[in-house]
């Protein structure tokens, strides 16, 4: 009997070694490990940096300039193709420093409102306007809401983009609500004293070229009657009238 006890004494003891790393074994594999930990904070911190970029992004984009390209063509002259006035006119829209103004006029891109419009005034040396629908959509002239005045320059580089000198854009009247715009051909800096007339936004030399070469009526000839008549009173009493055919917005930020 003491032999047999003997025997089964390290028997018992190994059973108890076995148990002991069984479950040491257990325990180390139930600890998650480190990599698991870190992983998970690495792209939650990853995130929130793309996050604040997009936002840093969309802000700047809210506050700077805007590119509006226009399509300009003569669609009833019958003169040599090379000799009628065309091309697309670069507008950059400077919304940081008129942001009213501007956001008026793009809404009016968006909203197609200056696709086939005429140059129903085209005076040389002074301005070439445009903003009537031909004809009149709905039978009414369009209406748009009047937007407050942006404050005036107060930098001399802001003061020589913000003042009527040629290659300069505003509303008619300095007034949103009639959706015309005209362009300055030449200098008409005295507009600058009227409440609203300070320009928010500027056309390029090239797009200047093409306006110049726009065909210049005698004011009072029934330019407007005719516009909101349509295409053929237009062809047939002011055939060399140019056209916008399309806006749209090129780039912002």
């Amino acid at each position: 009997m003491i032999g047999q006890q003997r025997k089964q004494r390290p028997s018992r003891w190994i059973g108890w070694a076995v148990s002991l790393i069984v479950f040491a074994f257990i325990v180390i594999c139930a600890k998650p490990p480190p990599d698991e930990i870190i992983i998970p904070t690495s792209a939650s911190s990853s995130s929130s940096k793309l996050s604040s970029s997009a936002s840093a992004e969309s802000s700047i984009a809210a506050k700077g300039n805007v590119l509006v390209k226009c399509d300009l063509l003569t669609p009833f002259d019958d003169r040599n193709e090379n000799e009628s006035s065309k091309g697309t006119l670069q507008i950059t829209v400077h919304r940081n420093l008129a942001p009213l103004a501007s956001n008026a006029f793009l809404d009016m891109i968006k909203s197609h409102h200056f696709d086939r419009n005429y140059l129903f005034r085209v005076v040389k040396g002074f301005i070439v306007q445009w903003g009537i629908a031909s004809p009149p959509r709905d039978g009414d002239k369009t209406k748009f809401p009047k937007v407050d005045l942006d404050p005036p320059p107060t930098t001399n580089a802001d003061k020589s983009i913000r003042s009527n000198v040629r290659g300069t854009l505003n509303f008619a009247g300095g007034n949103s609500g009639t959706g015309q715009v005209y362009i300055n051909r030449g200098n008409a800096s005295r507009l600058d004293k009227d409440p609203g007339s300070l320009p928010f936004a500027t056309l390029d030399e090239r797009s200047m070229a093409i306006v110049d070469s726009v065909f210049n009526y005698k004011e009072g000839l029934g330019q407007v009657k005719a516009v909101h008549k349509g295409d053929d009173e237009v062809k047939k009493l002011f055939p060399r009238m140019s056209r916008i055919e399309k806006c749209w917005i090129a780039a912002a930020g």
